[in-house]
């Protein structure tokens, strides 16, 4: 091969090769993987809260932004999986999902008029499991939260018994988690913790 033909080819190559570097690196940022950690919810939380990144809504004329706020309270419901059999030697005890009460607010923002700060509206309340799940990736399971991924919560029929049962209905927050926070109850010495999802 003629020297011109040998130092072409080796530029070609070393173009292709950053232009795919380049690449990758664009898809893996824009995935968001890596850009969140998968937590499991502490057995001894009593009450997680739950801030979203900002959510835009309305017309020009009619913007707001608001955030979505949960209060995740644990109760004594669980959601048991048919895949988790009972114990045997060797095997660990099913566990079950934590089904938690929800509240779910808004909290809003007025920019476009003269009132300051964020006004809280209630939406709804209701019981169900808690999980998260990447824009772009792997449920991280039930009973775990995660910066930077949406809240998906599948809600619940509870009754006199300690057992919960899924509806089939799931509610996903309109933006990713932007904070959350784990508050702890007597037995864990009153503390609590503000989570903002460390990254890695």
């Amino acid at each position: 091969m003629k020297a011109p033909l040998k130092k072409l080819f080796l530029w070609s190559s070393l173009g292709s090769l950053f232009v795919g570097a380049t690449v990758a690196m664009v898809r893996r940022k824009r995935s968001g993987k890596g850009n969140f950690r998968c937590q499991k919810i502490p057995p001894a939380c009593r009450r997680i809260y739950v801030w979203t990144e900002l959510v835009e809504a309305g017309e020009k004329d009619n913007r707001v932004l608001y955030r979505e706020h949960y209060i995740l309270q644990h109760t004594p419901f669980k959601v048991w999986s048919i895949l988790e059999l009972p114990a045997s030697p060797g095997k660990p005890n099913p566990t079950g999902a934590m089904v938690y009460h929800v509240t779910y607010s808004r909290l809003v923002d007025h920019p476009d008029t003269n009132r300051s700060g964020e006004s809280e509206n209630e939406r709804s309340r209701y019981y169900g499991t808690v999980s998260v799940v990447p824009i772009d990736g792997k449920s991280c399971g039930k009973d775990s939260v995660a910066r930077g991924a949406i809240l998906e919560i599948r809600k619940c029929y509870v009754g006199g018994s300690s057992n919960g049962i899924e509806t089939g209905e799931v509610h996903r927050s309109s933006a990713p988690i932007l904070k959350y926070r784990f508050e702890y109850g007597p037995e864990a010495g009153e503390r609590a913790s503000d989570q903002k999802g460390t990254l890695p």
